[in-house]
Formats: C-alpha cells, structure tokens, sequence
C-alpha cells in the first residue's frame, strides 16, 4: 500500500508538471506536442461511485483520482491514462484502480440536429496482491447536446469487450466458462442556475447478457447532484446516489444509498 500511495503523489505531480507546460504554450500561442495538448484533472472525495455502487467500499478510504490526457488539435483523437483508489470488502486483494483510453470527440449532425460526441475505449486495470485478474474492457459511445440556453443533455452507452470484472458463467451449471458480458446506458440532464452554480441528475441501467451469474443481477441506478464551479478550475460537487439492489444480494452494501461530496481541480 505505501507503494501505491508513492506512486499516486509521483503520478500527480506529474500530471500537475505536464499540464503547467502545457498551459504556457497555450498562452504563447506556440504548437503542442505534435500538434496536440496535454490536460489533466484530479479529484479528492469522500467516497468514489461508478454506476451506482461504491468503489471505496463505503468511504472506508478517501477517493483519490486523477487523469492525464492528450488531445490532437485538428482530429479530436485523444489518449491518455487515469489511476484512482479503490477498495472491496468482496475483493479485498484489490487496492488501487486505473486504465489507459484512447478515443475520438468531436460535433455532427444527423437530420439537421447537431451535437457533441465522444466514442473511445477504455480498459479497467485492478490492482491487487491476488491472482483474480477482474481485468475488462469497455467501449463507450456518448453524445451531449445544449438543449436550451441553460440545459444540457448528455447520454451514454457502453459495452464490454470482454468479462465484465472477469466474470465467466460457471460450468458445470447453465454455462461453459464464457465470458459474461456488461451493457449500460444512462442519460444525464445539467441545469445552469447561474452564478457557476449547476444541478444534475442521471438515470442508467447496467445489465448483462447472463444476469444469473452476476451475485446482484442487473441493476437500476440515479444520482442527482448540485456543482459550483470557481476560478482557476476548481469544482465542488455534492450528490447523493441509490440503486434498486436489494439488501439481500447486496453483502457488502455498496449498491445502497450514498452521498458523495468531492472537490477537483483540471488543469
């Protein structure tokens, strides 16, 4: 553990290194690293969710995370590498999380409506000082769209590539060793008050083509959220988070109701 917690501060002084220099050629108007820029976000919370259930094992650590990305200025092709925290009672060789991406963004049109879109994978690297290697990898469409002056749009939808957190279907049952597959969608509305101020709420669905041999199933998840944006990059969020897992499937209790309070920086 005291090697991972050295190798997350090396990693953000990197990230704060490399977006410095990046945000003084920006400044000078001078190129990128071949015809691209470096961005960067970090984040410190109470408590880490991904599609509703804590990565954190219910606040028993402090989420730390943080990215580094570059972007090609002419294509919208990007790459980059993200690192976080993370802790689970049901897997608890597991003590740290991250994964390289590589995507596309970019604006289009179809039938006269234009908006935002954003297709890239991303693999999920656990770290840990087992041999379960829940190892997967996902592949994301999104798109966002300014419906109005103050409300934004955004929607998801993703599918694994392979066994989603290595889970195969058991043989000697219903299955053969295949892998078990992950499908999520959700959509995301955010409202500006004004002021930097800003309210969000999601609504998603994570599902599996073979339920039956994930321990919960299928679920149902929705956050709703308020945000301040301050000077310099700064972001204060706070968001409370609940799925339809019941009590009775969910042993460690990270798929019940949470809230999250964070605050981070992008650079």
């Amino acid at each position: 553990m005291k090697h991972f917690i050295k190798s997350a501060f090396f990693f953000l002084t990197l990230l704060i290194t490399f977006n410095a220099s990046a945000h003084e050629e920006n400044i000078q108007n001078e190129p990128g690293l071949l015809g691209g820029d470096f961005t960067g976000w970090v984040e410190f919370g109470n408590e880490r969710m991904f599609r509703g259930n804590s990565e954190t094992q219910n606040s028993d650590i402090l989420s730390l995370q943080g990215l580094l990305t570059w972007t090609h200025a002419d294509t919208g092709l990007y790459v980059g590498y993200w690192a976080a925290t993370n802790k689970f009672d049901i897997a608890p060789d597991i003590y740290a999380e991250s994964g390289p991406y590589i995507g596309k963004l970019g604006t289009t049109e179809i039938s006269g409506v234009d908006f935002n879109y954003n297709v890239f994978v991303w693999h999920y690297i656990y770290h840990e000082d087992g041999k379960g290697q829940p190892n997967y990898t996902e592949l994301w469409f999104t798109a966002n769209k300014d419906v109005t002056e103050n409300l934004n749009i955004y929607v998801e939808f993703t599918h694994t590539l392979d066994a989603w957190f290595g889970t195969k279907d058991a043989k000697g049952t219903s299955g053969n060793g295949d892998p078990v597959y992950g499908y999520a969608t959700a959509i995301t509305p955010t409202y500006q008050l004004g002021n930097d101020w800003s309210i969000n709420a999601t609504l998603g669905y994570q599902a599996f083509n073979k339920p039956q041999f994930v321990a919960v199933g299928d679920w149902m998840y929705a956050n709703v959220g308020v945000v301040k944006v301050f000077p310099g990059g700064w972001k204060a969020s706070l968001s409370y988070h609940d799925t339809n897992v019941h009590n009775d499937v969910d042993t460690s209790d990270i798929w019940q109701s949470h809230v999250v309070g964070s605050i981070s920086k992008s650079f």
